[in-house]
């Protein structure tokens, strides 16, 4: 038991101010153990880890920091942590055979108590492990006991199975929640996540790497179109598609792939807005498009690849769902599938300027809201309210990165978690984090930004992606957007709290109008600029 002991007197240690070496511990190389996570903000916490013999990466040189944590690496983090040898024999769980590289440590597991598996005697090594279960496995393995609840994190109810290990490890610091007074309790654990909570629970000294030396680039891959205002591939294709406002689709190095001008109300902040491919794409062939409809209504309607795959059929469209503008501005735009299936849309709060319709905090209207649909049925709901004209949002796992453009003062970044219920990013009550039209205001509630800029610095934000592709690595959770009127290159990393290593790319200069950016399939990111150019960010 000395060991299941060890990580209290370890945390006893730290808070005296005795420096703890990490085992094994020698001179890191610039970047680190591994490729795939410089510049993460786990990288110290991963890096301990791996000093200590808990991980060895995923591959010889990777970690897969983004890839969900399973039940059976779960076993193994912990019996490393404990440093508990593996139990010999198979037998306790019937979906855990001997002679898999997990089976022993599952087997200890079960032995020292911190798992008995499921009610249908199951141990299921395969599946990802929630927050809320990360929080149970943690509590046993550190022999320490449930509390009561005290409603730490809102979305944390007093019912649940977990919620007396994630007070506990509350508590005991492990966690911070992931924002907003959330702990994002049925969120999947990702494996960088994990190092961070192994790390703080057993008392690891975090190192952290000297950085491999970094520099960007934006090279043109082409140029020429009308006003494009988005960029997107299919799933596992290739190709760039890139949206031109006025209703066309095209093609990078091919031609146009979708023509509905003529239903299209093109000016201003009106036409053709948004595309979102289905996640089923190369089976199905549909795409979902969101337009200004001659009327200056917008409509979010389906097509489908025609049997030639480098065009869709445009007599294929069907509305799935239309919504009264009564301005011209502010119609949003952006859609795209979440990782629950659902396509979400971005409403902008009707126009005009200060909420003059009051639709921002109106739950009877879907203006001034991010809905989400099911395409399959075109059911609707409203997921989030208090928007203003989100103008490029993105998905990073389970989180959505929100920009959404001020009235008159500030442009401001949200981050929410897909499980969280109603939230309410505040506007008009809010413009970023500040009061909006009074000196006071109550924003008990309210999703605050994480980042922000005033209009000393720009006019009108334009969110774009976290960068999840291979061919710079020390990018790894960078979130990159710029502002319509300033038109540089910014970038931050979230750490679950607030935005970290907030940065200004200056060194590339100004860009221009930058209407949007984009993603390929393979995770590397665009940047669009209204002059008609698509530029692609490489390593300097």
């Amino acid at each position: 038991m000395l060991a299941r002991r060890l990580p209290l007197l370890l945390s006893l240690l730290i808070a005296l101010g005795i420096a703890i070496p990490a085992l094994g511990q020698t001179t890191l190389p610039p970047g680190g153990t591994f490729l795939d996570d410089d510049g993460n903000i786990h990288e110290a916490a991963i890096e301990a880890i791996a000093a200590a013999g808990i991980t060895s990466g995923c591959t010889t040189d990777l970690f897969c920091p983004s890839r969900a944590v399973t039940r059976a690496e779960m076993a193994a983090f912990l019996i490393r942590a404990l440093d508990e040898s593996e139990a010999p024999a198979a037998g306790t769980f019937p979906d855990v055979p001997a002679g898999q590289w997990y089976t022993g440590y599952v087997e200890r597991l079960a032995a020292l108590g911190i798992s008995v598996g499921y009610e249908d005697g199951t141990f299921r090594p395969h599946s990802p492990v929630s927050r809320g279960e990360m929080a149970v496995f943690l509590i046993r393995a550190l022999d320490l006991p449930e509390l009561p609840h005290q409603g730490t994190f809102s979305d944390v109810p007093a019912s649940a199975f977990f919620a007396g290990a994630v007070e506990q490890i509350a508590a005991q610091e492990i966690t911070l929640g992931c924002g907003n007074g959330l702990y994002c309790p049925y969120d999947q654990v990702l494996r960088d996540q994990m190092a961070t909570f192994v790390t703080r629970a057993f008392g690891l000294t975090p190192i952290q790497p000297p950085p491999r030396a970094l520099s960007l680039a934006l090279e043109v891959v082409a140029s020429g179109f009308d006003r494009p205002l988005f960029l997107a591939s299919p799933p596992g294709d290739s190709r760039l598609f890139v949206v031109e406002q006025g209703g066309t689709i095209e093609i990078v190095g091919g031609g146009t792939f979708l023509d509905i001008t003529s239903i299209v109300l093109d000016g201003g902040e009106r036409g053709l807005l948004g595309l979102a491919f289905d996640p089923d794409y190369a089976a199905n062939g549909l795409l979902y498009v969101n337009y200004t409809d001659n009327s200056g209504d917008t409509r979010i309607a389906s097509y489908t690849r025609s049997s030639n795959p480098e065009q869709a059929d445009a007599a294929s469209g069907q509305i799935l769902l239309t919504i009264d503008q009564p301005a011209s501005n502010h119609n949003g735009g952006w859609i795209d599938f979440g990782p629950d299936g659902l396509l979400y849309i971005a409403m902008g709060d009707g126009g005009g300027a200060n909420d003059q319709f009051g639709n921002g905090q109106n739950p009877a209207t879907l203006l001034g809201k991010i809905l989400r649909m099911d395409v399959s049925s075109a059911n609707t709901e409203i997921w989030a309210s208090g928007v203003r004209n989100p103008w490029r949002n993105a998905f990073d796992g389970n989180l959505l990165y929100v920009a959404d453009v001020g009235q008159g003062q500030w442009e401001e970044v949200s981050v929410i978690s897909t499980t969280a219920v109603s939230p309410n990013l505040g506007w008009p009550i809010m413009e970023g984090g500040h009061c909006f039209s009074s000196s006071s205001c109550n924003p008990t509630g309210l999703v605050l930004p994480i980042a922000e800029y005033s209009h000393d610095q720009g006019c009108s934000i334009t969110g774009g992606y976290v960068y999840r592709g291979s061919a710079i690595p020390g990018l790894a959770g960078t979130y990159f957007y710029s502002d319509f009127c300033e038109g540089t290159l910014r970038s931050f990393r979230f750490d679950g709290v607030s935005a970290l290593e907030s940065k200004i790319w200056t060194e590339l200069g100004t860009i221009g109008t930058v209407s949007s950016f984009g993603e390929d399939s393979a995770g590397e990111l665009y940047v669009l600029t209204f002059d008609g150019a698509v530029r692609k960010i490489v390593s300097g």
